[in-house]
């Protein structure tokens, strides 16, 4: 594994891995999302049983800002790093500095940042710095009223490419079935950049192990309490995936 500087001390500090490398096979890899009080004492905690069939963590920063996160060094799985802009779900209606330096004072500790596609101009030089120190960059855009047409999803995913994105993560609200086709398709076709497609609301439960079995690479689920309609319990997640998908 490289290893690093830490910013403001003579110590090595071991980089962490980044995503991409963890993305190497077939297998669709968990996410549990940490964005809470309950989920991060659970983690101190050490159960073995909270990470369960659980490959990879996010820390939902615009949430956990405030509660203590200098054990952050110390979680057993890789990390991926997002503070969500207000428009899109973010919590507490952060200000764009006060985003950024979350993010860049997390990222010593994580594998992967996750940004809005919308904030990646501003956000320039952060995702620079990611890209320089190894750590995987995903532009990610959530619609919470629908889903994009097909031209308007291309259009997301040249964006991504052209702003920096090693992934291209899309969420979306299918109303209806032709909806959910659309991300499918989405998800199916070649794009600039690989992506991660999953569905929320009603056919949010539904459409993430679809997306899982026609080539998602990440499939998102909570820890703790439950964030977002249409999403899993991230520890039911791995068992469901290994039944239902194809080896």
């Amino acid at each position: 594994m490289a290893s690093t500087k830490a910013k403001g001390s003579g110590s090595r500090a071991v980089l962490p891995p980044p995503l991409l490398t963890l993305l190497s096979g077939d297998r669709t890899l968990v996410v549990g999302t940490i964005h809470e009080a309950s989920g991060l004492r659970a983690l101190r905690s050490g159960r073995p049983s909270f990470l369960r069939g659980v490959d990879v963590l996010e820390a939902r920063l615009d949430h956990l800002e405030g509660l203590e996160l200098s054990e952050i060094s110390s979680w057993p799985l890789p990390v991926i790093a997002t503070a969500r802009h207000p428009a899109e779900g973010g919590h507490g209606a952060l200000s764009l500095e006060c985003r950024r330096s979350l993010l860049g004072g997390a990222m010593p500790r994580v594998s992967a940042l996750d940004i809005e596609l919308r904030s990646a101009r501003v956000m320039a030089p952060l995702i620079a710095e990611a890209h320089a120190t190894g750590r995987t960059v995903i532009l990610s855009h959530h619609d919470f009223s629908g889903t994009p047409g097909r031209a308007a999803l291309r259009n997301l995913a040249r964006r991504a490419e052209s702003e920096g994105a090693d992934l291209f993560k899309i969420a979306v609200t299918p109303q209806d079935r032709q909806a959910l086709l659309r991300i499918t398709e989405f998800q199916c076709s070649p794009q600039p950049v690989p992506v991660v497609a999953m569905g929320m609301g009603e056919a949010g439960r539904f459409s993430r192990i679809v997306l899982s079995g026609f080539g998602a690479p990440l499939c998102y689920g909570w820890l703790g309490k439950p964030q977002v309609s249409g999403q899993w319990p991230a520890a039911l997640l791995r068992g469901v995936l290994d039944q239902i998908l194809p080896a």
